[in-house]
């Protein structure tokens, strides 16, 4: 919804402008101050008039109209903050006499500062119109406004994965497909599941997969979609099933092939739509493997599916009949309360549950999102009723009016969230942080210092799945979504939504009438994309996804046009980055994280001084060309508070201490020098909250304990480890130890930590036996969530526990179910390949 996201930014941005602005009464910024707080309150006051001016906007042009007024108001408001504000702050100076660096730049100042007052005048004036034409309409205000601490994730929630009850009416089905895979029966090699869009063919698939996948010696599993990348799942495919590095860099399909056909292999190709799709993966996936390999496929398309296996693979999932869409309804609402023995729906209730249920059609998808839309609605017959009365009166087809239906459900505030999704690929898999930093970009969330950004994300993508409109695919270990998806059609219905609303556009739509009003844009194809300002001069996000197969696309260097551009994310094969990104002045996000390059990145990048989210990947930047003592190829980031897998011959020791509002930080290939100024006196910034330090061969000490704010750390590839050589940081709540080599137990030292919650111990080395001791008194007193994966060299260490150690543990997730561990454990353990929900961290 383009209105309450313009609203939503426009309100941030003031909040942290107004946050900024510590004036005296009577000086000439005492008036702008005014005008940002004016404006903060507007915006709040035409946000609470939002939902009730939807409820009335349907038979009403002047409501419609007023609607779009509010919209274009903010709009314009984000672009007069953008235009003006940093020219007037770029007249101030610094120390007492800081609002005017020289005498020339008072007459700069003043001008700039007049025309602001001018501009946010003729806005106060569109304002009174619209608040009289709310007036006139009987438009109310929503005062009860919410709760702000409700949109924060609760970290102590304790997550009780409910069962996936769309398997209701699936169970013949289910023991069919198990029986076919676990045959000796040659025949039975290839599995088909076909069926409608919604009808639970992925469910049921991954449901198998993850039954059956612990018989086979290698599996993979890859979402295939309408517009597959081809070359990018055999790569995703080999690095599932185990194949070397080396061989993956060169003739990856010949030595994919020639590694499926040795060994055991069970092989899940989701959402195929198309024979020639099959075409290219049948010359790479043997399918007359002599080793009992299984392949599961699922389309919804019977003839495709006829195509690749036969009539004798084929599994149809056929829409539910009445009674098994009743069970799945009255399980799903079950599912949702934490009180398993209260009757859903309520006995009152029943009769009109079922004639929506009916009106679902047996479609799975349109149940589960039905169930998601009623139980955040009030239990009683008016509710339940305004629900099956709109359905009753649709001519679309029932799923299509349910899913609208949920989507005008949702509160203004949310619906950005859920088209946010639609900017993505089909089938894609969405990571929170990937989220968090484009919705700082954009203002939708605000990072004021007290919460955490993670957190609100994670607490609006909570709100989303309990209405069933995300599939969460990952968990970290506390309970906070990591990844995502969305079914895909949900995310046709995002793009509609979003083309509709002027929300976003797609490459598909680039000549859409309202394009120079545009917001944020999609691409997969770079090189088939003008990049013109005056085309889309108020583009704010720009998401690339190169979909070109072997081909690397271009990237020309008329990017840097884009003037208003807070986000850039990058994701494929490109060619290049052109040095003209320097002239993107308002980027705020940059996330190449998931890209490959051609050509070594410019090292004008490091020096983007708006720049508060730099998301790096395995990129090399270009050699040092720059001169005399390397002042320009130093990191210069006043304003980054992200950094992310920065090599160490790139962000040198004494640029590290310069980065002051560093709140996130991932560094690869430390050396002794990083380590003694993350040791320093002081902090390299207060505000660091989360570290990451990976491959380091040797060092003589780490001391984090004068890092008050850090509470995430993570230490991957540390060698010759004692627990005396680290002082780990005094409020740490979540550590993770991978890829290190333990001379003694660690344990000694970790058990002290006073506030740490959850440790995951990955991958670890020890050359001889080792013990880890997690007895004791006062010994992890706040632990809650331990997670111990495969030590490589010495086998899995042996474990000493107790019932006075570790008083608030709740979860032990382990790699292996048949490993010796003490009877507590046991209790509370989950191996990770039989949850429902992956956890990961």
């Amino acid at each position: 919804m383009a209105e309450s996201a313009a609203l939503t930014a426009v309100i941030n941005q003031a909040v942290q402008i107004g946050a900024n602005l510590i004036v005296e009464t009577g000086s000439r910024m005492y008036r702008l101050k005014e005008d940002i707080e004016w404006i903060g309150s507007k915006m709040r006051h035409f946000k609470s008039c939002l939902k009730d001016a939807e409820s009335k906007q349907g038979g009403s042009y002047e409501v419609a109209n007023l609607i779009n007024e509010m919209r274009d108001l903010a709009l314009d408001i984000e672009d007069i903050l953008d235009t003006y504000l940093p020219e007037i702050e770029s007249h101030k100076g610094k120390g007492p006499f800081r609002f005017v660096k020289h005498a020339a730049c008072i007459l700069c100042y003043g001008a700039t500062a007049n025309t602001f007052a001018r501009k946010i005048e003729r806005i106060k004036r569109r304002a009174q119109d619209i608040e009289a034409t709310r007036e006139r309409c009987r438009i109310n205000l929503d005062t009860d406004g919410g709760n702000a601490d409700m949109d924060v994730w609760d970290r102590r929630k304790k997550f009780l994965v409910a069962p996936e009850s769309i398997f209701v009416g699936r169970k013949d089905t289910l023991q069919e497909v198990k029986e076919k895979l676990r045959s000796s029966d040659l025949d039975c090699k290839m599995i088909c599941i076909v069926g409608d869009a919604g009808v639970g063919k992925t469910t049921v698939g991954k449901n198998i997969y993850k039954e059956v996948q612990s018989e086979f010696t290698s599996s993979a599993l890859v979402y295939v979609s309408n517009e597959p990348r081809v070359p990018e799942l055999l790569l995703e495919i080999a690095k599932q099933v185990g194949l070397e590095k080396e061989k993956m860099e060169e003739n990856l399909e010949a030595n994919l092939c020639s590694l499926l056909n040795e060994k055991r292999c069970l092989i899940f190709l989701d959402d195929i739509w198309t024979n020639e799709t099959w075409d290219e993966f049948k010359n790479v996936i043997p399918i007359n493997s002599r080793n009992c390999s299984r392949i599961i496929i699922t389309s919804r398309y019977t003839h495709v599916g006829r195509y690749i296996g036969g009539e004798s693979s084929l599994i149809e999932l056929k829409l539910l009949d009445q009674e098994k869409s009743w069970e799945l309804f009255s399980e799903s609402m079950k599912s949702s309360s934490e009180n398993m023995s209260e009757r859903f729906p309520p006995k009152e209730l029943e009769d009109i549950a079922k004639k929506i249920v009916k009106r679902c059609g047996g479609l799975p998808l349109a149940i589960v999102v039905a169930v998601g839309m009623l139980r955040q609605r009030r239990r009683n017959k008016h509710a339940w009723n305004e629900v099956l009365d709109i359905l009753s009166t649709s001519s679309e087809n029932n799923c299509s009016k349910i899913l609208s239906l949920s989507y005008k459900d949702l509160p203004p505030d949310l619906r950005p969230f859920f088209l946010y999704f639609g900017l993505f690929p089909e089938d894609e898999e969405i990571f929170v942080s990937d989220l968090c930093k484009a919705w700082l970009a954009e203002k939708l969330i605000r990072d004021d210092g007290n919460r955490n950004p993670d957190e609100i994300v994670a607490a609006k993508l909570e709100m989303l799945s309990d209405r069933n409109l995300i599939q969460v695919s990952m968990r970290h270990l506390d309970g906070r979504v990591q990844s995502c998806r969305i079914h895909d059609l949900l995310h046709v219905f995002c793009i509609e939504m979003a083309e509709e609303n002027n929300f976003f556009c797609t490459s598909h739509n680039t000549h859409s009438n309202s394009f120079s009003m545009l917001r944020r844009l999609t691409i997969d194809n770079t090189s088939q994309y003008s990049f013109s300002n005056s085309k889309t001069p108020k583009l704010r996000t720009l998401l690339c996804f190169s979909n070109s197969g072997e081909e690397m696309s271009l990237i020309p260097n008329e990017i840097g046009n884009l003037s208003s551009l807070t986000c850039l994310m990058l994701r494929g094969k490109f060619q290049k980055i052109p040095s003209t990104i320097r002239n993107l002045k308002k980027l705020v996000t940059l996330d190449i994280g998931y890209a490959e390059f051609g050509c070594q990145l410019p090292r004008t990048i490091l020096r983007m001084k708006h720049l508060k989210h730099l998301i790096l990947g395995d990129a090399m930047f270009e050699s040092n060309k720059c001169t005399k003592l390397n002042v320009r190829n130093e990191v210069c980031l006043p304003n980054i508070e992200t950094l992310h897998c920065v090599p160490d011959y790139i962000l040198k020791a004494r640029s590290l201490q310069k980065l002051s509002n560093l709140r996130e930080l991932s560094l690869c290939w430390i050396n002794e020098e990083h380590l003694n100024v993350l040791s320093g006196k002081t902090p390299i910034s207060e505000k660091l909250c989360n570290l990451e330090l990976i491959e380091i061969m040797q060092f003589k000490r780490l001391n984090l304990s004068h890092y008050d704010h850090l509470t995430r750390l993570a230490l991957e590839g540390f060698f010759c480890v004692t627990p005396d050589i680290i002082e780990f940081p005094p409020n740490l709540i979540y550590l993770s130890i991978s890829l290190t080599e333990f001379t003694e137990d660690p344990m000694k030292v970790l058990k002290e930590l006073p506030r740490l919650e959850i440790l995951l111990l990955a991958y670890n080395i020890h050359g001889q036996p080792i013990t880890l001791d997690f007895s004791g008194e006062n010994s992890f007193p706040e632990l809650q969530v331990l997670s111990i994966r495969s030590f490589t060299l010495g086998g899995f260490p042996e474990l000493i526990v107790d019932q006075i150690g570790m008083p608030k543990l709740y979860k032990f997730v382990c790699s292996e179910k048949d490993l010796n561990v003490p009877e507590r454990l046991r209790e509370i353990m989950l191996v990770e390949s039989s949850s429902i929900e992956e956890w990961y961290l």
